[in-house]
């Protein structure tokens, strides 16, 4: 039971200190986990990282201003990611792009 308390308090630190975290400090996290499993090249790495702190915004301000409905939160967050999926479709190469759906379960 205790350690379930621990981990249960480790979680949430975890999940505040990701809150307080600038849409730059969360693309950098996202672009390198994408780096490593894509092979992006140093070119790809800026443009994605680009893509990625627009999409960041984009949910932030999503969530700001639909929060409290749930089914045009989840409309626009399915909108951005669409958005973002053909931006990166047009910055990494095919064989890229289908590792990219392959993670995400595609």
């Amino acid at each position: 039971m205790i350690l379930f308390i621990g981990i249960q308090a480790a979680q949430a630190q975890n999940n505040q200190q990701k809150s307080m975290m600038t849409a730059e400090q969360k693309a950098d996290e996202s672009v390198n986990k994408l780096k490593t499993e894509l092979s992006l090249s140093d070119e790809q790495v800026t443009k994605v990282k680009a893509i990625t702190v627009d999409k960041i915004n984009k949910v932030t301000a999503a969530h700001k201003k639909n929060g409290a409905d749930k089914s045009r939160l989840q409309a626009a967050n399915k909108l951005i990611q669409d958005e973002y999926e053909t931006s990166l479709k047009g910055i990494v190469t095919e064989e890229q792009y289908n590792k990219y759906l392959a993670s995400k379960g595609h």
